[in-house]
């Protein structure tokens, strides 16, 4: 591992702070790390005059910055906010050599780079002013536009006018988004992530008072949604159904669903890099339908003439994750509605296939949850319930929320809970009695045992939480939820059954380990309790249908170091009545598919 050199005395950190509680202990907790590091620092509390705004505050940081750097000629500066921190210092940032070091703005990948993605290049929260002519240059040309410039504006758009007067002169390096705590999944071998980035909600609060420069319009594409406007997008769409009648909101719902809307605004990993959205569609679309050599040539294509990245590498990680269920020596192809996104896939998503392709050796084709009219098909693990039309057979699956709408002419054979069973009767479909989520039998199907554990805790996030800036402490390992294929499923639960306990906001990854006997938290994190989909219906469904008590996610902060997560954790162990059922449960569901799709097998001819 990487973890940095001895910090040379010529870097001195700085940063300031209002005396409010959120920043005098967040300029607590900062001078702590950087004490600890051996980093020279300069934290100061300045006065905040009654009335005085978030804006008129962060426009301080300039004359603050200047002057630090004008008292310091031959130290390099690294201006951090003050809620934000670092684990250690990796040398390349600290024996940069460029005139100035820095995070692209929002923390972004390198192929995004530039104004045809957002209005300003860099992202002002923590970055090197080394001790260069030119960068020092730059410093003062942002003291001038602050004190010359009239807008209410805040300091990143000084430090914007300042850039744009001196970036043709000026040297400088990126750090890479990887670098951030939370932001990346850090395996041996790799540089480890050290910036932690705060946010005290104030951006928010005072989006659109302050002044703002336009992005480029010579090289923007706005064709296309870019991740972060369609989560914006199905933000506002959740808020809008949650404030309509129900008698308004369960159609319009099942109109996004049938005409694709929701599968293109759900989260999903960023857009590749290389392949183009027609070679993704082409080689995710042939996969789906099983087209083994189809989805070779494609790639052999593709790789022939130019080299892939990480984002690539996980679309092409589904389609063969997609072939290897649709390919089995034995029987007929069982149609199965699943999620198949964010790619390389949801874990808790992907159990679907793995279960009954491992319980009955058939092959299993994946059917689109948009397809309107669609032929017989099954349906299992997930609260993909909402999308069953009256060709859907299904067996242990739920729904995410209440108010969601209900075919009652589906063949229900059983479901997760009766909270889903009561949704079921109240929308005029028959009485279902027979219950359990599919992934109680996981043990069957993957028979490993848990043996000594390692001593440690391992924390699996939902992906709707990959995002979030987590603190560790040196005891917990993180791993990622988004695996798909069988052969990464079995590592991954392998991987769990070594550790002493593990703590999800995985609803999936928990079933999994009360369905083999290792101790589980269930999570959330405090300011994205919403973030996973739902209104908390499927943690009670689940544990209602096979008979355990029932837990609901516990919200925790940003920083776990500090915090007696043992006793977040439970010991509950699904039972194998329960089990016995949901198998019965899969197996006459299967039966009741072949008997609608090949009435001849019914009637044994």
């Amino acid at each position: 591992m990487h973890f940095g050199a001895p910090i040379s005395p010529e870097v001195l950190f700085c940063s300031f702070h209002t005396p409010d509680d959120y920043y005098a202990q967040s300029a607590a907790t900062l001078r702590n790390s950087l004490d600890r590091l051996g980093i020279a620092h300069e934290i100061a509390e300045v006065p905040k005059a009654p009335g005085e705004e978030w804006l008129e505050i962060c426009r301080k940081k300039i004359p603050f910055l200047h002057s630090v750097c004008e008292r310091n000629p031959h130290r390099k500066i690294f201006w951090i906010d003050i809620d934000c921190d670092i684990d250690y210092l990796p040398d390349f940032v600290s024996d940069f050599s460029a005139d100035i070091i820095g995070f692209q703005r929002g923390f972004g990948h390198p192929m995004r780079i530039g104004y045809s993605n957002t209005s300003r290049f860099w992202e002002p929260c923590f970055w090197g002013i080394n001790t260069t002519p030119a960068a020092r240059d730059y410093i003062r040309d942002a003291y001038a536009a602050c004190n010359n410039i009239s807008l209410r504006a805040t300091d990143d758009f000084f430090f914007e006018e300042a850039w744009r007067k001196n970036a043709e002169r000026l040297t400088f390096q990126m750090i890479p988004s990887s670098a951030l705590l939370g932001r990346a999944n850090f395996s041996e071998g790799e540089r480890r992530p050290f910036f932690y980035f705060g946010s005290s909600g104030n951006v928010t609060a005072f989006k659109g008072l302050a002044a703002q420069h336009n992005r480029s319009s010579a090289t923007h594409n706005g064709s296309r949604l870019r991740p972060e406007m369609k989560a914006m997008a199905l933000k506002a769409a959740r808020q809008v159904q949650t404030a309509l009648p129900q008698r308004v909101a369960i159609p319009l719902r099942r109109l996004s669903d049938e005409i694709g809307l929701t599968e293109y605004l759900s989260p999903s990993l960023p857009a590749s890099r290389q392949l183009s959205p027609r070679s993704i569609y082409n080689i995710i679309h042939d996969a789906r339908e099983g087209r083994h050599d189809a989805v070779h040539t494609r790639i052999a294509d593709i790789t022939s003439r130019r080299l892939l990245g990480n984002a690539d590498r996980v679309v092409i990680g589904a389609a063969f994750a997609l072939l290897d269920y649709a390919t089995s020596p034995k029987g007929d192809a069982l149609p199965l509605l699943w999620w198949d996104k964010p790619y390389p896939g949801n874990y808790g998503d992907w159990l679907s296939p793995l279960i009954l392709q491992g319980l009955f050796d058939r092959p299993v084709r994946f059917q689109r949850p948009d397809e309107m009219n669609a032929a017989p098909h099954l349906m299992a693990v997930g609260s993909v319930g909402r999308f069953a039309q009256r060709s859907s057979v299904l067996a242990g699956t739920g729904f995410s929320r209440a108010d969601t709408s209900i075919a009652p002419n589906a063949t229900y054979i059983s479901l997760r809970g009766p909270y889903s069973a009561k949704l079921v009767a109240e929308a005029g479909g028959r009485k279902i009695d027979r219950f359990g989520d599919p992934a109680a039998i996981l043990p069957r199907l993957i028979p490993l045992k848990r043996h000594r554990t390692n001593g440690r805790l391992a924390l699996i996030r939902h992906f709707a939480h990959r995002n979030i800036s987590l603190r560790l402490p040196e005891n917990v390992d993180e791993h990622s939820v988004l695996v798909s294929r069988r052969s990464d499923i079995e590592a991954l639960i392998g991987t769990l059954l070594q550790y002493d306990a593990v703590l999800t906001s995985a609803m999936h990854i928990y079933i999994t380990c009360q369905a083999y006997g290792i101790p589980v938290a269930l999570i959330t994190f405090e300011g994205f309790e919403d973030a996973v989909s739902g209104d908390n219906l499927k943690y009670r469904d689940y544990a209602a249908g096979v008979g355990l008590p029932e837990r609901m996610p516990q919200s925790i902060g940003h920083d776990l170091r500090h915090r007696a997560l043992e006793y977040l954790v439970h010991e509950d162990r699904i039972p194998a009545a329960a089990m016995d059922e949901v198998e019965a449960a899969l197996t006459d569901a299967v039966a009741v598919y072949d008997g609608i799709s090949n009435p001849e097998r019914k009637n044994g001819r």
